[in-house]
């Protein structure tokens, strides 16, 4: 038979008060989270046009644009618990 947190003994753990409201321990859960999400971010290639990115599995939309003739390539890409490092390739004809 389940009782509620406060009997059980593990309110001090749990991400919700009754009303649900964080708690927290939920307010630590979400700035972890927060802190994981992938942002939108503009990186700049080297000098040989390559970059380096470090991706948390998930599914992204990558757009890539030429500076000088300000044209774009997009595409998307799926990084999954089976791949631990990737190299993708994109030449863009401008």
């Amino acid at each position: 038979m389940f009782v509620g947190p406060a009997n059980a003994g593990f309110n001090n753990t749990v991400l919700a008060d009754k009303d649900f409201k964080n708690t927290p321990a939920g307010d630590v859960v979400d700035k972890l989270i927060d802190e994981w999400k992938f942002q939108t971010k503009e990186i700049k290639a080297d000098g040989k046009g390559s970059i380096e990115i470090p991706l948390f599995h998930g599914d992204y939309n990558i757009t890539v644009k030429d500076p000088v003739s300000s044209s774009l390539t997009a595409f998307s890409y799926k990084m999954t618990k089976d791949v631990t490092r990737d190299t993708v390739h994109l030449r863009i004809n401008a």
